[in-house]
């Protein structure tokens, strides 16, 4: 059966006060993103279902069964949702596609783009599939939200990497993150909070690693707070291209290795200092 990873609140609590993308207040009532495009549904035989398996930090593991993945926080304004998201979605879908089945292709730099925009928003909305309420704090702000509309690139301080899935939900999907709060200089203090995300769409893995400000931007070179947040070990060249931002020059996927499920858990805890160097859980 496969999986997937949403939380176990009703889809009525899931959704912010206004458009993450322009501000927008209701009403009329924001309209819902899918965290799993419904053409990505739509690939899949019609009688094809789903179980969705939720766990928030280390709670019981939730289950239930389902026919789509059909999980869309209440984030985007109707205009912010039908026009700009869906161009965007018809821009990415044809590149995206075939990969998911595991397809090879080239990727040039506009298409590393879209992906990395996509993706962006898709981590944005991720955020609201937990309640206001349990969250300790929102990452994203409203300004990640107007960057990202007005100019189609994740704002600074991001870094995302593609990669290859290959474990048990490579005929779904599959969603986890990681962040928290890091002192990175004591003269003068300063901290900064940061997010670890992997998404999986078939068998496309696409991993998110953001710091937000008041990082100085001098001190961040490919998504690392030099000598402020070690990276865990592992050959994370040959299992991840880094599409944001994206090289000069085109890149092949899939990479030479590729992410299990206990790889893929590995990754998002990539930035964390006291992971465990375990080869078990390393790309394949």
């Amino acid at each position: 059966m496969a999986q997937s990873h949403p939380p176990p609140y009703p889809l009525s609590e899931m959704g912010s006060k206004a458009c993450i993308l322009c501000d927008a207040h209701p009403p009329p009532p924001l309209t819902g993103e899918h965290l799993w495009s419904d053409w990505y549904n739509q690939q899949q035989p019609s009688d094809f279902r789903y179980e969705l398996e939720a766990q928030i930090e280390d709670g019981p593991v939730e289950l239930r069964r389902t026919n789509a993945m059909n999980l869309k926080p209440r984030v985007l304004c109707d205009p912010c949702n039908t026009q700009w998201g869906s161009d965007l979605e018809n821009r990415v879908k044809p590149i995206l596609t075939p990969m998911m089945r595991g397809e090879q292709r080239s990727l040039g730099k506009d298409e590393m783009q879209l992906i990395s925009a996509w993706f962006y928003l898709k981590a944005m909305v991720s955020e609201y599939l937990i309640p206001a309420g349990t969250r300790d704090w929102p990452f994203h702000r409203l300004e990640h939200g107007e960057y990202l509309k007005a100019t189609l690139r994740p704002p600074e301080g991001s870094r995302i990497w593609i990669g290859h899935y290959v474990g048990t939900r490579a005929n779904a999907g599959w969603i986890t993150d990681r962040g928290g709060a890091r002192r990175v200089s004591d003269d003068p203090p300063a901290g900064a909070l940061w997010r670890s995300v992997v998404y999986t769409i078939g068998q496309v893995l696409l991993h998110l690693f953001a710091i937000s400000r008041p990082i100085p931007l001098g001190d961040v070179k490919d998504g690392l707070v030099q000598s402020s947040i070690p990276v865990a070990p592992a050959d994370w060249d040959s299992a991840l291209r880094r599409i944001w931002e994206p090289p000069d020059t085109a890149i092949d996927w899939p990479p030479a290795k590729a992410f299990d499920d206990a790889a893929a858990t590995y990754l998002v805890e990539r930035w964390n200092p006291q992971q465990p160097p375990s080869r078990s859980r390393h790309p394949r």
